[in-house]
């Protein structure tokens, strides 16, 4: 009896029968371990579009930038929000921002002034065009519409920069973005410094949240920690802006 049941036959049976057998066990072990992840996955998904306070929260306060992340419930991007003081006058800051020659210091490229609006003294508005390139990503294409306006008494600046992605074609060599309104708020200090404080609200286009989150939070506070050596540059050390009024100017 004991021979038959390890009669070379058996053994051979065995051999080719087990493998595949434990290869099923390890294909359905994956599968469960794939199912629970993707469950994990959509339940952190929906907690994290139902989350959020509504109020802006300190996320870092580094190299003399303060940063803070706004994220509203319902939505899974978030806002962004920096604050820094920098050596400047209002004109350099505002050569930056407005000079599309400044462009290369943006990182950004192919800018081009689509029309300027008239306006009032003290108010500039105007379209524009850039891209800007994402490692490994596609083209981003902004279409922007910028209105600027100079507070009296302290001459902080406000600049508004809204999407305008219908203002355009759509061109086949990028990704339109067409959801961004960001803020600049300029205000000259009594010190001879800027004080920055800018916000960024913009959906990348087609990008994961969680990506555009970190791109968003990253990037501002890189641009923030970063502008003084920007601004040290004597294109806008020397800047002149003639309908920009500096500290003290009446």
């Amino acid at each position: 009896m004991e021979q038959a049941l390890n009669s070379p036959e058996d053994t051979r049976v065995a051999a080719t029968s087990a493998p595949p057998r434990k290869r099923r066990r390890i294909l359905r072990v994956l599968g469960y371990i794939v199912l629970a992840l993707a469950v994990i996955a959509l339940v952190a998904h929906f907690v994290w579009r139902a989350s959020g306070s509504n109020e802006w929260e300190l996320a870092k306060d580094e190299n003399g930038v303060k940063l803070w992340t706004l994220k509203t419930p319902g939505s899974g991007l978030v806002r962004v929000r920096g604050l820094v003081e920098v050596d400047s006058r209002l004109a350099g800051m505002m050569t930056l921002i407005e000079d599309l020659d400044s462009c290369v210091d943006a990182f950004c490229y192919d800018e081009k002034r689509l029309d300027q609006i008239p306006s009032v003294k003290g108010r500039a508005a105007t379209y524009v065009r850039y891209k800007f390139d994402i490692p490994g990503l596609k083209t981003r294409d902004y279409v922007l519409f910028a209105e600027r306006n100079q507070q009296p008494g302290n001459n902080q600046v406000d600049v508004n920069v809204i999407a305008a992605p219908n203002r355009l074609p759509r061109d086949e060599c990028c990704v339109r973005v067409t959801h961004l309104h960001n803020h600049w708020k300029l205000t000259p200090l009594p010190n001879g410094k800027l004080e920055i404080d800018f916000m960024q609200d913009t959906d990348l286009g087609g990008l994961p949240y969680f990506f555009t989150n970190f791109a968003l939070t990253e990037g501002t506070f890189q641009v923030l920690r970063d502008m003084q050596s920007i601004l040290d540059k004597d294109r806008y050390k020397n800047a002149v802006v003639e309908d920009i009024r500096e500290y003290g100017e009446n």
